[in-house]
């Protein structure tokens, strides 16, 4: 009996440090399962020089959106090429992890070829394929219509170029 009782306390400290380590995480402003969880997307923000706060996915890359596209509902208008120079983030099989996004912000659009894609504050979420490494917004701008996304879901005009990348 007395065996028993130290593995049934040593069983339940690890279970209390994992719970302890998980509230840590959302503590930190993770929302969702552990970062390498396969079928998931990522949601977070980075600050940018010069522009502030910046939506961007796991890798660091910025999400832009598209004001050819509608919020209400959320409808993406980028196909075909347009779709290869401005590749759609879309959903994975569970929700999205989300850091410094609020949960009720985050949505989907199905897309004309019937695949869901990520929406923030309605509007569908963008990368730029000539955005190559972390907090770079190529994209920024690009032809009036395409614009990085602050966390609150608003468009962000800051950093604009005057140039032609796409649609």
């Amino acid at each position: 009996m007395n065996r028993i009782r130290p593995a049934v306390v040593s069983a339940l400290a690890l279970v209390a440090v994992a719970t302890l380590s998980a509230c840590g995480d959302m503590a930190g402003g993770a929302q969702g399962p552990q970062h390498g969880e396969a079928g998931h997307k990522m949601l977070s923000v980075a600050t940018i020089n010069g522009v502030g706060a910046v939506v961007t996915d796991a890798d660091g890359k910025t999400l832009y959106r598209f004001d050819k596209d509608l919020s209400q509902p959320p409808t993406s208008n980028c196909d075909g090429e347009c779709a290869t120079q401005w590749p759609p983030m879309l959903a994975g099989v569970a929700t999205p992890m989300l850091k410094g996004i609020q949960d009720t912000q985050v949505g989907t659009a199905t897309r004309k070829d019937g695949s869901k894609q990520i929406t923030l504050n309605g509007w569908p979420l963008y990368e730029f394929a000539g955005d190559k490494a972390p907090g770079e917004m190529n994209g920024q701008g690009a032809n009036g219509t395409w614009f990085a996304m602050a966390p609150d879901g608003s468009k962000i005009t800051a950093g604009g170029k005057a140039g032609g990348a796409g649609n």
